[in-house]
């Protein structure tokens, strides 16, 4: 089997046990769309920037192409494509187009793509969607959620290394709710003080900006709400 990447990984938590991303998660699904910036970002495919008074509300963020989709990635490649416009796209506009555009098309063209590479892979198991869907369901296999929850302990609650995409992971875990579903109270609280570590080490600053950027993006999407609601 092939190595599960960052999107991958947080997709086989994020979806319910009907193999669903709930349309009424907001920080989850949001946190999908981030995964998959973050994992372009770290592939060298895109740059996120915006300075740090404006990532304290995520507005003045905008993403930039700067690199070509590498051949593994083909998952991502609804995402980049929509990205890849000529010319920087504000991180407003972004959010807008994937989680508050009347046909839902965009976001669904990505959890499809994510979904089918995982099944592709034996990851998981597709299924139909139901009568008032519009994307079908995935559902991860039980070995599939054990490895990734087996590396997210390996790296976080034992004395080694941590990875930058396991970094990414957890954040997205946390920050989504999703990591209640996995681990305990004390699990939680473990990974939580390793990371505020790396965060404020001196090789944290990697760490630090993708936080940055989830809060960023978490934080605009409650202003946003509010405009359309």
């Amino acid at each position: 089997m092939k190595d599960l990447s960052l999107t991958q990984e947080y997709f086989i938590c994020a979806v319910n046990d009907k193999g669903k991303l709930s349309g009424f998660n907001v920080d989850r699904l949001v946190c999908l769309l981030a995964s998959g910036l973050l994992e372009l970002q770290l592939s060298g495919c895109i740059r996120i920037e915006g300075g740090t008074k404006h990532l304290l509300t995520g507005f003045g963020m905008s993403v930039s192409i700067t690199g070509p989709l590498p051949e593994e990635k083909a998952f991502l490649r609804p995402l980049y494509d929509y990205l890849n416009q000529g010319k920087p796209m504000k991180m407003e506009k972004i959010l807008e187009d994937y989680h508050y555009s009347f046909s839902g098309k965009r976001l669904n063209a990505l959890i499809a793509s994510i979904g089918e590479s995982l099944a592709e892979e034996g990851f998981a198991q597709a299924a139909e969607a139901g009568l008032l869907e519009c994307v079908g369901r995935f559902l991860p296999t039980r070995d599939a959620i054990n490895r990734v929850i087996d590396l997210v302990r390996s790296e976080l609650l034992e004395e080694g290394e941590v990875t930058d995409d396991i970094a990414a992971l957890v954040i997205l875990l946390e920050k989504s709710g999703v990591i209640r579903e996995y681990f305990s109270r004390y699990e939680q609280k473990e990974m939580k003080e390793r990371l505020n570590v790396i965060v404020t080490g001196p090789e944290g600053a990697l760490v630090k900006e993708m936080l940055d950027y989830v809060n960023g993006m978490l934080d605009m999407t409650s202003v946003i709400m509010t405009v359309y609601t």
